[in-house]
């Protein structure tokens, strides 16, 4: 399964802002793994390959605060609904939370899902989209040898997505990152630059949009791993340390809509 959990929190005490994107991934070690399954931190934080879950940073929305939580690892999913089950005050960093509610349900909530893996791989398919908008959430980068680069070139962001791709997804596509990276045109953005403080040294990142033509000439096989790339990309993010809020960014207008 690939799941999508929203966490809906109402502030008790605290400056939100205080929290940063470390304090979000402790919170997710410390808190909701090792309490439900201290094997199955221990498993995934001495991982050297990509971590199978990404992270948002507190996101407020009216009144209401909400962080989201996104796995394709179906025992990290099941850790997750179990603590939220039995705990409904939180801490973190100097803040107080009381829980809400929680959704997977899109319909409830944008930035929610689950859906089986194999359904997922059939509905990408047929997203049928040449061009498309990308929405960057949050603040975006990409790392090259030393250093880090806000810019959404097609290379980093197919590079990025593959990368993360469970098997399951990765046997769907037979292409080289190369050969889709070769079949993608950045057409038109609207990004702001912005310098993200909220991960221990801060990066230069970009928010905002870009859209996205799929080469008129690709194959349909060309076609379905770039919408399986980028329909995944809402789960897994784009980019640097998607595991403490950076990268979160969906599809705004075809399936993810």
């Amino acid at each position: 399964m690939l799941t999508s959990q929203v966490i809906i929190l109402k502030l008790q005490e605290g400056n939100p802002m205080n929290i940063l994107g470390n304090h979000i991934h402790g919170f997710f070690f410390k808190e909701i793994l090792r309490l439900s399954s201290p094997s199955l931190a221990a498993d995934i934080h001495n991982q050297n390959t990509s971590k199978p879950f990404s992270l948002s940073f507190i996101n407020k929305e009216k009144q209401i605060y909400w962080i989201r939580i996104t796995s394709w690892l179906e025992d990290i999913s099941k850790a997750v609904f179990i603590y939220f089950t039995i705990h409904h005050t939180y801490g973190l960093a100097d803040c107080a939370f009381e829980l809400i509610s929680t959704t997977t349900n899109k319909s409830e909530f944008d930035w929610a899902d689950r859906i089986p893996v194999n359904e997922f791989i059939k509905k990408s398919k047929l997203f049928g989209k040449e061009d498309f908008w990308l929405e960057h959430f949050s603040p975006t980068s990409f790392k090259r040898g030393d250093s880090h680069l806000p810019l959404p070139l097609p290379e980093l962001i197919i590079n990025s997505i593959y990368k993360q791709l469970p098997p399951e997804i990765l046997n769907e596509i037979h292409l080289s990152p190369q050969t889709l990276t070769n079949c993608l045109h950045l057409k038109e953005y609207h990004l702001q630059s912005i310098y993200n403080r909220k991960n221990h040294g801060s990066i230069t990142s970009f928010i905002g949009k870009t859209r996205w033509q799929i080469d008129k000439k690709s194959t349909l096989m060309e076609k379905e791993a770039i919408w399986l790339l980028f329909n995944f990309a809402f789960f897994s993010g784009i980019g640097v340390k998607t595991t403490q809020g950076m990268g979160m960014c969906r599809i705004v207008s075809g399936m993810q809509s």
